[in-house]
């Protein structure tokens, strides 16, 4: 029973520090305890709203953690995704303030001293400079009034950290629909400061790297979700360009690479469009005087065809390309309609030459059904 107990508290401890990082979570609680009043003086002794211009730009580190992607909206083109997102920096001139009042402490873990929200600092009396990162490619108008926090943390080594955990939705314009439905896709988070790179420069987090090796399965949970969808990468990274002022601009990108699970579409549209297609290549068994009776049956099979075409409509946009998909239905109904021909065709040779075995039939039986096969193999080396 102990042994049992003492491995409980192994895993247990094993779990507890090896567990990803937010941003800066690994910090220290103050050893004795803090004056009432300490956060509420120290929010007045805040005036740094002012940029303070030096050599080098403020190291502004960015943690994204995604939750969840609830929606991919190929049609639409944009994503709906839950996330949480910390951003820290230092500010040289909180530094120097702690270290006049004893309280900083720049060794090991920083010491949290005190959280406020958002309107307090960045409110109608700004105290604090704020790096002005938002998303580039988010939607809808998040609250600007709120600062875009949740609060800020304010830590001994002069250290400042905000979070905002939210739901949102974000456009993507790197689709590429064409070996739908076996297509994968980049949805990606893009974060942009107001100010340029020589004043403020963004950098991923340690925890991104975590984020990236584990595809976001942390804390031993499934990690994310996506209906529909199956994560197989993540990658971020830092991009720089010169806006038309003539400043550089540094940005952070989050790129999720996501594979479509197809068996819906295997199941759902391209099996059932084989089988109408086989009913309506069936029709060179029929004999060949029976002319309304195989036409009847193409002609089904062909308005079949149609309705299953309108179902991929809802699923992407109207692209002026082709997709896999596009090709196969397409393919099939060439060989539908193809099959109509052959059918008025037989029916005229028979008409005309009444003979008893008729060569239109004969060869549709097995030449129709292998080219198709052979044509949706071509299909398949073009596309996928």
């Amino acid at each position: 029973m102990r042994l049992k107990r003492t491995l409980l508290y192994i895993l247990l401890l094993f779990f507890v520090y090896c567990n990803h990082a937010n941003a800066i979570d690994r910090f220290k609680f103050p050893k004795e305890k803090l004056d009432h009043d300490f956060c509420d003086n120290l929010l007045d002794d805040l005036k740094f709203s002012s940029f303070p211009y030096g050599e080098e730009p403020f190291i502004t580190y960015i943690d994204l953690l995604i939750e969840d992607i609830h929606h991919i909206d190929g049609k639409n083109l944009d994503f709906e995704a839950s996330f949480s997102l910390w951003i820290y920096w230092k500010d040289p001139r909180l530094t120097k303030m702690f270290k006049e009042k004893n309280l900083y402490s720049g060794k090991g873990k920083p010491v949290w001293l005190c959280d406020y929200e958002a309107d307090a600092l960045w409110g109608s009396q700004k105290r604090l400079l704020d790096p002005g990162v938002e998303f580039y490619n988010r939607k809808d108008k998040p609250d600007f009034q709120s600062g875009l926090v949740d609060w800020v943390d304010i830590f001994s080594d002069g250290t400042i950290e905000t979070r905002l955990r939210d739901t949102a939705k974000f456009k993507s314009n790197e689709f590429n629909f064409g070996k739908f439905p076996f297509d994968t896709q980049i949805i990606s988070f893009e974060l942009w400061s107001e100010f340029p790179s020589t004043m403020i420069s963004l950098a991923p987090s340690k925890s991104m790297q975590n984020y990236s090796d584990s595809l976001y399965d942390f804390e031993g949970e499934d990690g994310i979700v996506i209906p529909a969808w199956e994560l197989k990468n993540v990658k971020f990274d830092t991009y720089e360009y010169v806006e038309e002022d003539g400043f550089p601009y540094k940005g952070f990108r989050l790129f999720l690479e996501v594979k479509r699970l197809s068996s819906y579409y295997i199941y759902k549209v391209i099996i059932p469009i084989l089988l109408i297609l086989s009913i309506s290549w069936s029709v060179f068994w029929i004999d060949r005087s029976q002319l309304e009776s195989k036409v009847n049956i193409t002609m089904v099979a062909l308005l079949s065809l149609i309705a299953y075409n309108l179902i991929m409509d809802e699923a992407i946009p109207k692209l002026d390309y082709l997709t896999f998909m596009d090709a196969f239905i397409l393919l099939s109904y060439l060989y539908t309609g193809a099959a109509t021909i052959l059918c008025v065709y037989s029916y005229y040779r028979y008409r005309k030459y009444r003979r008893k075995i008729n060569l239109v039939d004969y060869y549709a039986k097995f030449v129709g059904p292998i080219s198709y096969i052979v044509g949706v193999f071509i299909c398949s080396i073009i596309y996928l």
